[in-house]
């Protein structure tokens, strides 16, 4: 066909292409951005994170036993862990009234070490440890650290561990 007027063919008429497909592709960008933030969400909230170091409650008999010990009868806050290595090491921190710390530490280790306040390792408000390897009918050395919490009390961490 030719138009009449100008003498130029016409363009023949096919039916329509729109421009959906342009805009569905626009629109699928920022969809599958926030599906994937989403996704990430989901990973992250049931993902187990947490991270285990080894330490699990004990039994505080057990951890002064293992260290050839008793636990003192006026402790305050008195709490032990266990640190799963390949050999088991104990830890107890407590409360203990600062006239009490020598008389405890006398009963439970009557051949000695006595306590020190010189050569102590660790914090630096500390005001006497003791270390002691093991003896006779025992596998574990002790390790006492003693700090002074107010006036009246003193805060001990003892340690027993297989070396």
């Amino acid at each position: 066909m030719t138009d009449t007027q100008t003498g130029t063919p016409a363009e023949p008429t096919v039916p329509g292409r729109t421009r959906w497909g342009v805009f569905a592709a626009i629109l699928a960008v920022p969809t599958l951005v926030v599906a994937g933030l989403i996704a990430l969400l989901v990973a992250w909230l049931f993902t187990d994170d947490s991270v285990d170091t080894g330490e699990r409650k004990a039994s505080c008999a057990e951890a002064f036993a293992y260290g050839g010990a008793k636990p003192p009868a006026g402790a305050r806050d008195l709490a032990c862990v266990l640190e799963a290595a390949p050999e088991p090491r104990y830890e107890a921190r407590f409360l203990l009234r600062s006239a009490e710390v020598n008389a405890w530490v006398a009963a439970n280790y009557p051949d000695g070490p006595a306590l020190r306040n010189v050569q102590c390792d660790g914090d630096h408000d500390g005001y006497a440890c003791m270390n002691r390897g093991p003896v006779a009918g025992q596998s574990a050395s002790v390790q006492l650290e003693i700090a002074y919490d107010g006036p009246k009390w003193s805060v001990v961490r003892f340690v027993a561990f297989t070396e």
